[in-house]
């Protein structure tokens, strides 16, 4: 755990992975048009959704723990989205980007779960790097200082991924 970059393994079990991957591959939609190579499906109000949510909360508890600066925003957050990402044999997200923008200016952290296992990963652009282990959890920030970009499998196997944000929220 370095530079803000939160990772955790055995986050889901091989056997959860598994059944993930199996029951969310079906009925995906193309991923933005500018990224291609993927396929995804949004998790929110399903069962899946619920579950996963409830074992990401500690998580995050345990981040503010780890980087208690995160605890000194002035609005509040929480989980609030997750996808399910299937990449295509050779395909990934190799574009170098960060997930804070003007449309998604509500990000803080982004989460991201690997489902499959390849010799490949995540790398950040200040030269990070986070392996694609079935089970891992990661959780880093979503601005410009964590640029990051997808790598290509080189063993040319579909990669599957869950991603989520932690959005600040509107207390009423």
């Amino acid at each position: 755990m370095r530079n803000f970059i939160y990772q955790k393994d055995n986050f889901l079990t091989t056997k959860e992975c598994a059944d993930l991957v199996n029951k969310l591959k079906d009925d995906l939609k193309p991923g933005e048009e500018e990224y291609h190579g993927y396929s995804s499906r949004d998790l929110e109000g399903t069962e899946d959704y619920s579950v996963l949510q409830q074992k990401i909360i500690p998580l995050l508890k345990d981040y503010g723990e780890y980087f208690p600066e995160v605890n000194f925003t002035s609005d509040y957050w929480t989980l609030t989205h997750m996808r399910f990402k299937l990449f295509e044999a050779g395909q990934s997200f190799e574009k170098w980007h960060s997930e804070h923008s003007l449309v998604y200016s509500t990000r803080l952290l982004n989460i991201m779960m690997y489902l499959t296992e390849h010799n490949c990963g995540t790398e950040f652009y200040k030269g990070e790097y986070i392996k694609s282990e079935v089970g891992r959890i990661a959780i880093f920030p979503s601005y410009f200082t964590h640029a990051h970009r997808g790598q290509k499998c080189p063993d040319n196997r579909i990669r599957c991924i869950i991603t989520g944000y932690v959005n600040f929220i509107k207390v009423q």
